[in-house]
């Protein structure tokens, strides 16, 4: 009877009709980021630019003659989901890497998760200085975007450069908000410049609300010429909607990357016109821009770029490896040097932060985004 049961075990297997426990014909990796809730889409973003790297390497063939699998997670912005599908990715899934997640206080907590599975996880939103600079990830933390106290200079550079007297501050009760507004503030406050700017409003918002108003009669009181925000895109559109109502139509605006999107622009209107808002470095390759409308319809913008060199990065490094193996590939994408990204050549410090310019400023002109020069 044993003989009979094993022999049969064998032609099954032999025939490919049952494969071993643990043997896929797939490559797994992962996107999680906001696909619901105020951020979606700055999240949506990153899984367009995620799904569309997988696309284009499966209509070639594959990696090996294996598909890519993107599984793809919405995380919705919260800590604790974000936490539940970083375990599960890693104990349920065994994806070989992760591209999010998005935000600062949701990608610190699941890296530990990645890398006790010994797996990369590369961020394309993720800018919190504490994320790469940790020991305890080292070696398992990637992002293709740059980091607050870079933003923070940028941002502070041109307030310093063009003489603003009031400085406001604003940010989001995340640790990205915090983050950046702390960066900014401390580039104010550390500058050589002999007429610094003091701060004369720093204070907290309420995520998802369509109606600062009192938020916005606080800040008027105080008579800012500059106004930074450290937060979202759709927070920051209806707070500019609004700024004539108070008196701020003469102040000038700085968001930080996460407003760079172009919901920012149909939520404000007209109002955002000669914002300025940081943002990762421009798309340099155009092909880019016309295989993203073709899949999605729409233009690129919000972290989809970034992301879409993330996971060319780690389809790259598992082609590489050549085999199912997460520690090496992390190992891998460590390695990367002078990666041909859609937004530049892309290469990795020892923490895993990009060795390149991180942040552009960009203004708002006729209802577009277009990168500052020279001003």
């Amino acid at each position: 009877m044993i003989k009979n049961f094993l022999l049969v075990l064998m032609i099954i297997l032999q025939t490919g009709c049952m494969k071993p426990p643990g043997v896929e014909d797939v490559y797994k990796i992962a996107v999680v980021s906001p696909y619901s809730g105020p951020d979606a889409s700055l999240g949506n973003s990153i899984a367009n630019g995620a799904e569309l790297a997988v696309n284009e390497t499966n209509e070639k063939g594959g990696v090996h003659g294996k598909k890519i699998v993107l599984i793809k997670e919405d995380d919705g912005g919260l800590v604790g989901d974000g936490a539940f599908f970083a375990y599960r990715l890693t104990k349920t899934e065994m994806v070989l890497g992760v591209i999010g997640h998005l935000d600062s206080d949701i990608s610190i907590p699941a890296s530990e998760f990645y890398t006790r599975a010994m797996i990369p996880q590369i961020s394309p939103g993720t800018t919190s200085p504490y994320f790469t600079d940790r020991d305890v990830t080292r070696g398992y933390v990637f992002r293709t975007i740059g980091r607050d106290d870079e933003q923070g200079q940028v941002a502070a550079k041109y307030v310093l450069k063009h003489g603003f007297k009031r400085v406001a501050i604003l940010f989001n009760e995340r640790d990205y908000g915090r983050s950046l507004a702390g960066e900014f503030a401390k580039a104010i406050k550390t500058s050589n410049s002999p007429n610094k700017p003091p701060i004369v409003f720093y204070n907290m918002i309420q995520e998802g609300l369509t109606d600062y108003g009192s938020l916005l009669a606080q800040l008027s009181a105080y008579k800012p010429d500059v106004v930074f925000q450290a937060g979202e895109c759709v927070d920051a559109g209806y707070i500019l909607k609004d700024f004539p109502k108070y008196g701020l139509e003469k102040t000038q605006f700085i968001g930080g990357d996460g407003i760079y999107h172009s919901d920012f622009i149909k939520i404000g209107g007209i109002n955002t016109e000669g914002s300025l808002v940081v943002s990762a470095p421009p798309i340099r390759d155009k092909s880019f821009e016309e295989k993203y409308k073709k899949y999605f319809n729409e233009d690129p913008t919000g972290y989809a770029a970034n992301a879409y060199d993330a996971t060319n990065i780690l389809i790259k490094a598992i082609e590489n490896i050549k085999e199912d193996n997460g520690e090496k590939i992390a190992l891998e994408v460590a390695k990367t040097m002078n990666f041909q990204g859609v937004t530049g050549l892309i290469s990795f410090d020892s923490k895993g932060d990009l060795t390149s310019e991180g942040f552009v400023l960009n203004r708002v002109v006729n209802g577009k985004f277009k990168v500052v020069e020279n001003e």
